[in-house]
């Protein structure tokens, strides 16, 4: 069972001393943004701000999700996958067999029932007088562009299906009414938008909200299989439906929101968004997205904002991804069929490297997987993609970089592959978001592939290990590993 919201999410914390409250004084000009950091680094827990300078109607809480522990807690489990692996096991055993018409599907299974979105009253009232400038959105970093909502989710609906869609953009905020929205040309924000303009709509209706249960915040930055509403993925994973109401515009938005901004995307309306201190640890250099005009604002009492800052990792976005890797890796053995396990690490940025094992059984094989895995959703970012055997445990650096040095020739298993697309936020390709990749296939070969037997690995005769287990174990209790 799901929190509720985000305040019954802070009084849990609270029970179980996972907060921390800050009393002094503290501006949104770069400094919650560096305390946030800081917290994060040095493994600390939530933080609540209730002295925010010139802000004082409100609270700002960041670091929300400070370690991977923090997941276990959300989702009652330490073992992510089993969540996601025990609802593809109960949900789609009976259905299609191809992972596409599962996902189309879900909507017609009546066992769904229990997690689908359920109307309820606000608990927010519409302010007549609140603009942009009454919330206490952060600069994060000396040279941003601006104020920036960090944590704020954007909600659309697909004028077609009418699903909804909750993701994470940020949002630099202009003036009283108006803001920019950062949602890259493959986001499903943007993909959504375009299909309101093929209908001749230029004003797409939206949403944006703040300070919502930890379930929907995670669901909302992470990246949901595409044709699948995310209230009802929040909702499986709650193991119940999220409450919701129903705007003028008619978005749903989450009944017990602190704060939500209806308006509209003017896609006729383009403006210079950035520079932003982003997730690389970089500023992203400054570029045209579509603006927000709010219409309306509504806020809860006594709201809470809800915040973040990205930079060098690992900060609290290397730990929703991480939650990220281990959830979908079910939904991921699903497209390809031979993987075992994966990894992209906090300090691969994510979208800059990704590990993966297969069960190899045929030659090139390998680069048919890391091809299948830049097909997927976000893996279709990254730039380098190593695949090993299923013996190699992908979370050992030391494991990995063995694999390479040893099944790796350069020529013929390393694969380049240019003009593709990339992240938009890597400053490194020449014309983005198109740039190139590199595929490393460090599997062991088949004789296809080398053109000759592949060598026999070292192994220890058992005869030996037997007759020296009692010798070895004297030795090593002579001279314990510890020592």
């Amino acid at each position: 069972m799901g929190f509720k919201d985000l305040r019954e999410y802070i009084e849990f914390l609270r029970r179980n001393k996972n907060i921390l409250e800050i009393s002094d004084e503290v501006s949104t000009e770069l400094e919650i943004a560096y305390l946030t950091r800081e917290a994060t680094y040095s493994k600390m827990p939530a933080l609540l701000f209730t002295n925010v300078k010139n802000f004082p109607e409100w609270k700002v809480i960041t670091n929300i999700f400070n370690s991977l522990n923090v997941f276990y807690n959300i989702f009652g489990s330490n073992k992510l996958e089993e969540i996601s692996g025990k609802f593809l096991d109960e949900f789609l055993g009976q259905l299609p067999t191809t992972f596409f018409e599962k996902i189309r599907s879900f909507a017609e299974m009546s066992k769904l029932g229990k997690v689908f979105p359920k109307s309820k009253k606000p608990v927010f009232e519409l302010h007549e007088e609140y603009s942009l400038d009454k919330f206490p959105a952060l600069r994060t970093w000396p040279k941003d562009a601006g104020r920036y909502f960090t944590f704020s989710i954007t909600i659309t609906k697909d004028p077609d299906t009418e699903v909804h869609n909750l993701s994470v953009y940020r949002i630099q905020l202009v003036n009283q009414k108006e803001a920019i929205v950062h949602w890259q040309a493959f986001k499903r924000g943007s993909i959504t938008a375009n299909k309101y303009l093929k209908k001749g709509i230029t004003k797409v209706p939206v949403a944006i909200i703040n300070g919502v249960d930890p379930i929907t915040t995670f669901v909302a930055a992470s990246p949901v299989p595409p044709g699948l509403d995310k209230y009802l993925f929040a909702g499986i994973l709650r193991q119940e439906g999220v409450e919701v109401t129903r705007l003028d515009n008619g978005i749903l938005v989450p009944a017990n929101a602190e704060s939500v901004i209806e308006g509209y995307v003017d896609l006729n309306d383009v403006r210079l968004e950035g520079p932003f201190g982003d997730h690389l640890g970089y500023y992203t250099p400054a570029d045209f997205y579509p603006t927000l005009k709010v219409e309306r604002i509504y806020v809860r009492d006594q709201p809470i904002f809800h915040a973040t800052s990205v930079g060098k990792p690992p900060l609290e976005d290397a730990w929703i991804g991480r939650a990220v890797e281990r959830l979908f890796l079910p939904f991921l053995k699903m497209i390809v069929p031979e993987l075992v396990d994966m990894n992209l690490p906090e300090y691969g940025l994510f979208t800059g490297i990704g590990i993966f094992s297969i069960r190899k059984t045929y030659p090139g094989q390998g680069k048919r997987a890391m091809m299948a895995l830049w097909g997927v959703g976000q893996l279709s970012l990254l730039k380098m993609i190593i695949v090993v055997d299923e013996d190699v445990n992908v979370h050992d650096i030391n494991q990995i970089l063995y694999a390479i040095s040893s099944t790796v020739d350069p020529k013929r298993d390393v694969l380049i592959v240019d003009n593709v697309l990339t992240d938009s936020l890597d400053h490194t390709t020449p014309h983005p978001p198109l740039g190139s990749k590199i595929g490393i296939d460090a599997t062991r070969k088949f004789r296809e592939e080398v053109g000759r037997e592949w060598p026999e690995e070292v192994s220890d005769d058992p005869e030996v290990v037997k007759r020296m287990e009692k010798i070895l174990k004297k030795i090593k209790d002579q001279y314990p590993l510890s020592k």
